[in-house]
Order: structure tokens, then C-alpha cells, then sequence
């Protein structure tokens, strides 16, 4: 008598083991394509109630295309994760009356990717009347987009097809890290420390339009005050090299990348800030690198607070060593916009 299992093709039985493989996946799938976790597979005009920590890049660039018929925006700040510094509302008192600003950044933004961000904005015909740049000396030496999911916004910056950018973001929401702390989120609605990276903790982290920053520790810092400071003092490590000059990093390929940001913005009349935000660790920007920033972008464009000044003295400026506080932002748009002659501009 023959067994029934002898009658089955290798190829058959490949095809079986490979549906007992994917069967897993498919609830899985499932959730992705019902709860849309990053966002991606639909046009949204608010990602301020999202659980999930989102790509920023692609919150900034949404948010830009799904308003922009609503509200006028003809102002941007592009940069990296210390554009929170810089409120929208703040940066508009030194701006036209009806000019509308919205924050459009990346973490860890390279040199690069603005001016990645700046091509597609002028390509959609995007008014580009002023341009705040925030970056820090690390930025400057990248002269290409930063990859990875994490980074990746728009599938035509990117040179892919809209499936294969689709495809990318059900890739990543496979891999366990990202997808138990969301299917358990979403769940008991509750978060544990186990979620870190992947769920939102707290409150909301940014305001719907603008795209601001909402840092759950400037709320720490106005129910303790200076205890704040005392809690997280281990953060805020000797500043052992205040003064020391950094090396150049802009070279040849960076100074193309400056050229076409110049040109870009040349091409809309641009009023540009290019600002090398304030170094809790006082290092100095490299002076030859400043002199070639002047040089492309003009010398009213470009503000260095690095170094030992007044912004960077107060620890009360920073929440931790890598991001300042909104409220030295606006000291430092007050020195841009309106203490031209007498602040310390480098």
C-alpha cells in the first residue's frame, strides 16, 4: 500500500513547507495594513496621535504636502534633531506678517540631506522665502543623505519605485524589536520600559502644522526646576576641551553640496540663516570652515555660536549635552535678526 506522502512533488512539498513558514506572517501583515503603524499608507494631515515613534523626515515631509493647500507655508527650518530649539512661532515675529513657517528635519541631518530636502521642496514648487539651517559641526563632514529606514521620506529622493518604498517599511515593521512593542501596545495600551526607541511614552511629541518639538523634559523642568539639573548632572560630563578648535571637515564634496543649497536658494530669492548651533562642550567650529561657509553662503548667512560665550556658559540652555532649549533659541534669533551689529558673530 502506498503512503499518500509519496505521491507528493518535491516542488509540492517546498511550496508546503514555505506556506508553513509565511502563515505566521500573515496576522502580522495584517496589523500593519489595518493600524498603518508608521504612517505611510495614507495621506495624514496630523501625526501628533501616533503611538509609534515615527520617521521625522517623512512626518516633515506629510506634513508639508497634506497642508500646504490649507496653510500658505513659504518658510522652513531644515536640520537636524536641535532645530526644537527653534519654534516656528518664535522664528515668525522676525518674519513678514503672513509668512507661515513649518519645521522639516531629519535626526543625526547631514549636509546632504538638506540639500536633498531643499531639491524636492523647489521640484514641487514650494515657495522657498526664507530657510533657517540648524546643524552642528558633525553635520558639516556629510556630504551625502543619510540611509536607512530611518531616514528614508520620499520614494523620489530616494530613486526607488513607491512599491519598493512600501515594501522597505513592512520590511522593518517584521523584524520583532519594532513589531511586539507595537501588537503589545496596542493590546493593553499601556507602555513599558521594554518599548524604548519603538513607542511613545508620554504625551504627544510634536504640534499638528508646524511640526514642532514637544520635549516631555521641559515639562520635568518646570515641575522641578533647578532639581532637574542635579538629577541628570552625570549627562553633563567636563567640559575638558572648552575652546579647542575643531578640525576642518569641509572639503571638495562639500562645498558642492554648499553650491547647490546656494543656488536652490539663490533661485527663490532666499533669506537664509545657516546656524552652527551652540556646543554644550564649547569646542570651536574650525575657523577655516567658517570662511568657506561665508564664502559660498554669503557672510549675513551663516552664525557661529560654537565655542566659550555667553549661550553656551548656562547649563540652563541645554535638556543634555546634545540639544538646547527653546528658550536659548530664541536668544539666538534675536541675536540673527536683531542684534546684527552688536553680537558676537564669527
Amino acid at each position: 500500500m502506498l503512503h499518500h506522502s509519496s505521491r507528493i512533488s518535491p516542488k509540492t512539498r517546498f511550496c508546503l513547507k514555505l506556506l508553513l513558514l509565511i502563515l505566521p506572517l500573515i496576522p502580522i501583515v495584517v496589523v500593519y495594513f489595518m493600524f498603518d503603524p508608521y504612517r505611510v499608507l495614507h495621506p495624514y494631515k496630523r501625526f501628533d496621535d501616533s503611538p509609534m515613534l515615527l520617521n521625522e523626515a517623512h512626518v516633515g515631509w506629510q506634513n508639508y504636502l497634506q497642508n500646504r493647500d490649507s496653510i500658505a507655508y513659504n518658510s522652513f527650518i531644515l536640520g537636524n534633531s536641535c532645530t526644537m530649539a527653534f519654534l516656528t512661532g518664535e522664528w515668525e515675529k522676525y518674519l513678514d506678517k503672513n509668512d507661515h513657517a513649518v519645521r522639516f528635519y531629519d535626526n543625526g541631518e547631514s549636509l546632504g540631506g538638506v540639500r536633498q530636502k531643499l531639491q524636492l521642496l523647489d521640484s514641487v514648487g514650494a515657495p522657498l522665502k526664507n530657510v533657517l539651517i540648524v546643524l552642528d559641526k558633525k553635520s558639516l563632514d556629510k556630504n551625502a543623505p543619510l540611509s536607512g529606514n530611518n531616514h528614508l521620506f520620499s520614494a523620489e529622493a530616494a530613486g526607488i519605485s513607491q512599491l519598493g518604498f512600501q515594501l522597505r517599511f513592512l520590511q522593518e515593521f517584521l523584524y520583532p524589536d519594532r513589531m511586539i512593542p507595537y501588537i503589545d501596545y496596542l493590546i493593553r495600551h499601556k507602555y513599558a520600559p521594554y518599548m524604548k526607541g519603538v513607542i511613545n511614552p508620554g504625551d504627544p511629541v510634536r504640534e499638528p502644522y508646524t511640526n514642532n518639538f514637544i520635549n516631555p523634559r521641559e515639562k520635568e523642568i518646570a515641575q522641578d526646576g533647578e532639581i532637574y539639573w542635579s538629577r541628570h548632572e552625570k549627562e553633563f560630563k567636563k567640559r575638558t576641551n572648552a575652546g579647542m578648535e575643531e578640525l576642518p571637515v569641509i572639503f571638495a564634496s562639500q562645498i558642492q553640496v554648499l553650491r547647490s543649497i546656494k543656488k536652490i536658494c539663490d533661485k527663490h530669492h532666499t533669506n537664509l540663516k545657516f546656524v552652527i548651533g551652540p556646543d554644550y562642550y564649547q569646542k570651536k567650529a574650525s575657523r577655516e570652515d567658517i570662511k568657506i561657509l561665508k564664502a559660498i553662503l554669503g557672510d549675513s548667512a551663516v552664525w557661529d555660536f560654537t565655542g566659550i560665550n555667553e549661550y553656551t556658559a548656562d547649563i540652563h540652555h541645554y535638556y543634555e549635552p546634545g540639544h538646547y532649549r527653546p528658550l536659548l533659541g530664541a536668544r539666538l534669533l534675536k541675536a540673527i535678526y536683531q542684534d546684527q551689529d552688536t553680537c558676537h558673530r564669527q
